[in-house]
């Protein structure tokens, strides 16, 4: 249940960092999370396949690091992606 909610965090965090910077496509994504966390770079993608699939797809490569975060706590580190020019 835990990680449903941070799951959901990672992604409405991607979504915003995504509008600010103009990124059109994710091609890689760096996230922390705490040792005693579930979220790895499956179920993460999967998650982000169902609720960002405008801006990750297939190409999209996800890390996760582990760190000594605070429960709860994700942190995303990294995002590269195609930018819009306008």
């Amino acid at each position: 249940m835990h990680d449903t909610i941070l799951l959901s965090k990672i992604s409405q965090g991607l979504t915003e960092c995504c509008k600010s910077k103009k990124i059109l496509k994710v091609n890689k994504l760096t996230v922390n999370v705490n040792e005693n966390s579930h979220i790895n770079s499956c179920n993460l993608y999967e998650y982000l396949k169902n609720y960002n699939n405008d801006i990750v797809d297939e190409a999209t490569k996800i890390k996760i690091e582990i760190e000594d975060l605070p429960d709860q706590v994700v942190i995303i580190s990294s995002i590269e992606g195609d930018v819009s020019v306008e």
